[in-house]
Order: structure tokens, then sequence, then C-alpha cells
């Protein structure tokens, strides 16, 4: 009997865990699944968790019923290592902030994280959105207002933070420019995207 398609998989570290979908066959008998290597993957039922970058082959079993003979087929299942931009460090496939002795401040129902590196907003950007940052995830970049709010609020003192000018989301009026604010001050500034300034990202509380 022949199986239908069972294609290969991609994936990267730190991926979701996620279902196969079994290949379509005459027979009515379940599937079960293995992975060959399993400090890359394990499978559970038809779900699988992705533990390291590496290969794996995914064996489909399918178990012989009535007239049906048992059969098989395998799919290779590639792993990429998740790759993290400095200052981010690769940790089991998670991208995650370098410790810090800065607190994470709350300020107007918001978790800030502690400015204490430079980089350019390109950089900041995807910091933001990728990290894990103190064991939180769901990190964005702070618009205009709510940098200069933060910075009125003296949520900062006394907490390590490094008070300069950090990035904000703002757009400047040129090409290529984005506001940062003074996070000492409040005062505004527009900087090229290919400058560096402090970065400070913002959840809800």
């Amino acid at each position: 009997m022949t199986l239908g398609e069972f294609p290969a998989l991609n994936k990267t570290e730190g991926d979701a865990p996620f279902a196969l979908t079994a290949p379509s066959s005459k027979s009515p008998a379940p599937f079960t699944y293995s992975s060959s290597d399993l400090k890359v993957a394990t499978i559970k039922d038809n779900m699988v968790t992705v533990h390291a970058a590496g290969t794996s082959t995914i064996m489909a079993q399918q178990g012989g019923m009535g007239s049906y003979n048992p059969t098989s087929t395998s799919a290779l299942l590639t792993v990429a290592p998740r790759v993290c931009t400095a200052p981010l460090e690769n940790r089991q496939g998670v991208c995650v902030a370098p410790p810090t002795t800065a607190a994470t401040v709350t300020q107007a129902q918001l978790s800030w994280s502690p400015a204490h590196f430079v980089l350019t907003w390109a950089e900041a950007d995807g910091y933001c959105k990728n990290s894990t940052i103190n064991g939180a995830t769901g990190w964005k970049f702070p618009d205009q207002a709510q940098l200069v709010a933060l910075a009125a609020s003296g949520a900062m003192d006394g907490q390590g933070w490094t008070m300069a000018d950090a990035w904000s989301a703002a757009a400047g009026s040129g090409t290529d420019t984005r506001f940062a604010v003074n996070l000492a001050s409040g005062a505004s500034t527009v900087f090229p995207k290919e400058n560096k300034a402090h970065v400070t990202c913002v959840r809800a509380a």
C-alpha cells in the first residue's frame, strides 16, 4: 500500500511544538511517530517538540488492520540554530537578554526593560521584538510619548539605568531617522537610524 506525501520539515531552535500531519492512507489504522535523534526533537502522540539544532528522521508507522498490511514512511526534520543579534545570547534556542544589575521598572501600568547598552535603531527594534528579558516576552519598541512620560516619572532613579538618549519607534522628519528621548531630561532628538543610542523595551505590566 502506498502512502501519501510526508514532506520534509524545517524548523528553528525555540519554535513552539507542532502537530504532524499524517500521510494519506487507504487503511484506517492509526499512525505512530518516532524521532531518530531525541536530542533534536521528541514526539508525543503527533506533537513534535524541538530541542536543539540538527537533523532527525521522523518515522510515521501504520500498523496492520484487516486486509491492510503494516506500512511506514519517513521525513527529514531539519532544525536550524536560532540566530540572536548581539547583545542577545542564545540559550537553548531562545534569544535572552544578558544579565544586568539594572532593574526592570513599572510606570503607568507598563514594564520597562533597563537601558544599559547601545544599538542602532534596527538592532534595537529587533532586540525588543525578539528578546526574552528577565524571563518575560511580548516586549515592543516604545513610542516617543511613552518615553517622555517615563523620563518625567523618575521611575528609573536608583535602578542602575544609564540615563541617556534612548530610541523610540517614532520616525523623524528626515529619511531613515528616528526620535530618541533623553531619559534624564525628557528632551527629544532626531538621529539617523545608523547612529547608536540606548534601548529600553516596553510591555504591559
